[in-house]
């Protein structure tokens, strides 16, 4: 009886005295007080200053009732109830009350004074039973076109045949050891996003944004538009794109190519670069993000104890808004100190969570030193969950554009959309060989 239950008065409105759980009608979740007293027996609202998120503080007293009913004749305004009582009531199953059971009325009120209290029984005439919330039923789940789902190709032909391309909605994990080649490949994969019409957006933790700019926009001119000048203190033979050619870069780049910027005061907070990266996503449309990398991101509020835990969160959050909002999102994790020949998922830095809550996870491996300008590498594919696919892919890289790719093929030629609009500038090159004049730590690649 209604003197058993809880008293939830200060979230609900209802009249005790009409409260029975042994009732086989349920609980009846209605709009108003005005509805509440049109049916009376088992009939709640939300009471005047409380919030949906204070149902919680009922599932005591609603778990004592077997099914709850919401009822409401405005249609848009059903829906919320539904999603707000669903979403938090998930102790009872639920069933709505659907437009033919208020005959036309617009209030409950005026269907009782209309059709008589007899009315507010055959309610239960004309209610659909929905599934428990956070449970599907498998026959009503529609399923894409897998082979049109949107992606972004890598401009790796073996690459791409291996996973189909960069899907959008999931996450990819990069590792390797200092030098061999992340940072450089992934800014290669964004010029290719760029090429596909993808917006993208990276945040470089490690790279000031000149330099950043430098190594992608070699890669973005390509070996046949990069002349060498010599550096005046050193002697060394620098890779310059032409300053013809950078101008028609920078307009392609143009609000398609987004960089964090590291220099603001907000430098390396992880919340802020998941803020900035749904702002770029909102306004300017960003399908492609790069975090690089996971270690030099800042937790606000962490100690050193908690800092993986926080790491964890924050790949996890990072996973959450490529699924949410429909884009692919690549992250640059370090792996653990290992005397391994060959990296595993297990050696990603940190703890199991990144690589577990990765889509994919691929490791880049330096083999050996080939032609001069040039150096063979090894991508990995550690882990894809789509296709369950694991390969190795063997790539060389040009010193010069900065550029890897498959040996035997064009692909070190390959023009991207700058190219096409307008006239082609060539200029022959100054020099040959030469080192980079800007080595990451650890080495000449990223």
């Amino acid at each position: 009886m209604w003197s058993d239950l809880p008293d939830v008065s200060q979230y609900l409105v209802y009249d005790p005295m009409f409260l029975d759980p042994a009732q086989p009608r349920g609980l009846w979740f209605c709009d108003s007080p005005e509805s509440v007293l049109a049916i009376q027996i088992n009939a709640v609202c939300l009471a005047a200053g409380a919030r949906w998120e204070d149902l919680t503080r009922c599932e005591a007293f609603v778990s004592r009732f077997e099914h709850l009913v919401v009822v409401c004749p405005d249609r848009e305004r059903r829906a919320v109830m539904v999603e707000e009582i669903r979403r938090r009531l998930t102790v009872i199953p639920v069933s709505v009350a659907q437009d033919q059971a208020f005959r036309g009325c617009s209030t409950v009120q005026a269907l009782r004074d209309t059709f008589g209290p007899k009315a507010m029984e055959q309610i239960l005439l004309d209610v659909v039973e929905l599934p428990v919330y956070g449970l599907l039923d498998l026959a009503d789940v529609g399923q894409p076109d897998v082979a049109q789902m949107p992606k972004v190709r890598s401009g790796i032909p073996n690459l791409d045949q291996a996973i189909g391309g960069f899907l959008m909605g999931e996450l990819s994990v990069w590792t390797g050891r200092r030098g061999e080649g992340k940072s450089t490949l992934l800014s290669q994969l964004l010029l290719e996003a760029l090429d596909q019409d993808a917006a993208v957006c990276a945040y470089s933790g490690e790279l000031p944004a000149w330099k950043f700019k430098y190594w992608t926009s070699l890669q973005a001119a390509g070996p046949e538009h990069i002349r060498r000048e010599k550096d005046r203190s050193s002697g060394k033979l620098v890779p310059m794109v032409s300053p013809l050619v950078q101008p028609r870069i920078d307009e392609w780049y143009r609000r398609r190519f987004f960089l964090y910027d590291i220099g603001k005061s907000t430098v390396h907070d992880a919340a802020n670069i998941l803020r900035l990266f749904g702002y770029a996503h909102r306004w300017y449309g960003a399908k492609v993000f790069l975090v690089d990398n996971i270690m030099t991101a800042r937790f606000k509020g962490t100690r050193d104890a908690d800092f993986y835990r926080a790491q964890s969160a924050f790949v996890n959050d990072l996973a959450t808004f490529a699924r949410s909002n429909g884009v692919h999102v690549h992250l640059v994790a370090h792996p653990r100190k290992t005397d391994q020949k060959h990296l595993a998922a297990d050696d990603v830095g940190g703890i199991g969570d990144i690589t577990n809550l990765a889509d994919n996870v691929f490791a880049l491996e330096r083999t050996q030193k080939g032609e001069e300008g040039q150096g063979q590498t090894v991508l990995n594919i550690l882990k894809n969950r789509f296709y369950g696919v694991r390969k190795q892919i063997g790539l060389t890289f040009d010193e010069t554009s900065r550029r890897f790719y498959k040996s035997g093929t064009g692909d070190l030629d390959r023009r991207y959309g700058w190219e096409f609009a307008g006239c082609q500038v060539r200029f022959p090159e100054d020099g040959a060989g030469g080192e980079d004049p800007f080595p990451e730590k650890g080495g000449a690649r990223g």
